[in-house]
Parts: C-alpha cells; structure tokens; sequence
C-alpha cells in the first residue's frame, strides 16, 4: 500500500486522490487500534479465567497423584505398571470451532465411551482404583486447559498481526503517502512561481509595447 513519491504524478487530481487516500488509511489505522485495545481486554481477561481454571484442574491432579502414590505403595510398582499397560493409549475427540472477536479457535469435546476403564482385580488397591476414576472425571478439564491455551495463543498472533499492521501505518504507508504529497505540493508550488515570473514578465513586454506603439501613434 506504500506509494513511492519518485513515480507519482505531480498534478493537482493526484494531490487530491492522496490526500483522501490519507483520510482513509487513518480511519483504517483507527479501526486497527480499537481492534489491538478489544484483543487486549480479550487476552487478559482469558489468561484470568484460564489462571482460575488451572488452579481448579491443579488441585483435582493433585488428588489423583496422592491417590496413586498411596495405591503404589500398596500394590508395588510393577503390578501398577501391569495395570496402566493393559489400557489403549488413546480416546477419540471431537474438535470443534467457536470465534472469539473475528478469531477461530478450536474446542475439544471428550467422547467418554471412547476412553477404556482400567481393569483392576477385585484385589488391587482402593487408593489406585480411585486415581483411575478421578482421573477419568477431569479429562474433560484437561481439555478445556488445552481450548483456553490455543485461543489465548491465536489471539496473541492476531495481536502480533494488528500491531503489524499498525507499525506498517506507522512508519511505512502515511510516511510515504505524506512524502508523495509533499513532493506534489513542492512541484506544484514551483509551477505556479514559474507561471507568475511568466505572467509578469509578459505583462512587462505587453506595457513596453503599449508604450512604444503610443509613442508612435
């Protein structure tokens, strides 16, 4: 969008395409900041919600581990071992799309038939029996963790882009739309000086003839 002053044109239509041109790209830029101020507010308050949700999540782990170190002391590692190995290392997930100020990012739903229990013996220990079930009740919080991370991480790139873009304004486009239309003007000034040196010294030569032909008449 940057114009480059050495190939305009220095005429008047010119000088008044640009200028409104200028008019434009400052209410561009202004639409740009309000966008950046909006993204801002949107960063903060999720990575707010997010720092809220973690703890949440972090707390819920927390019980899980306790849990399972209570249960591995109690069964031995290599029973427990026996156990998670038994169990396919995957679920199936639903991915999804919400926009959030004219930004896409993605949304996870779990499919609970698709995640296996654990077979436990009627045996095996209570404490590791709980860790597999609170562990089941918050992969669906792990995965809302992971919805808050790629949207506050899509909207810090759109954030990067507007900056860009308002840099760009900044320091390229106007710069160069303003050197465009400074050089115009200076070519146009000249001109009409030139015009007026024209005009007076032709006014001169027109009295001098007037003066001459009276003198003869």
């Amino acid at each position: 969008m940057a114009v480059d002053p050495r190939k305009v044109l220095p005429t008047k239509i010119n000088l008044i395409r640009l200028r409104r041109e200028v008019k434009m790209l400052r209410k561009i830029r202004g639409v740009l900041e309000e966008k950046r101020e909006v993204l801002l507010h949107y960063i903060k308050s999720s990575a707010e919600e997010y720092a809220r949700y973690q703890e949440t999540v972090l707390e819920k782990m927390n019980a899980v581990f306790e849990e399972y170190y209570k249960g591995l002391v109690e069964e031995g590692y290599t029973r427990a071992k026996a156990y998670s190995e038994s169990i396919p290392d995957r679920a199936r997930v639903e991915i999804g799309t919400m926009v959030l100020f004219a930004v896409k990012t993605p949304t996870f739903k779990l499919d609970p038939d698709s995640v296996p229990p654990i077979p436990y013996p009627n045996e095996a220990s209570p404490h590791l029996i709980k860790s597999g079930e609170l562990l089941r009740e918050i992969l669906p919080d792990l995965l809302k963790m992971a919805e808050y991370e790629e949207a506050m991480r899509r909207l810090i790139d759109e954030l990067r882009e507007t900056q860009r873009l308002i840099n760009a304004m900044d320091y390229v486009i106007l710069p160069s739309y303003q050197q465009a239309i400074k050089f115009i003007k200076t070519v146009l000034d000249e001109r009409m000086r030139e015009d007026f040196v024209r005009l007076k010294m032709l006014k001169k030569k027109l009295q001098s003839a007037e003066r001459i032909a009276a003198s003869l008449g």
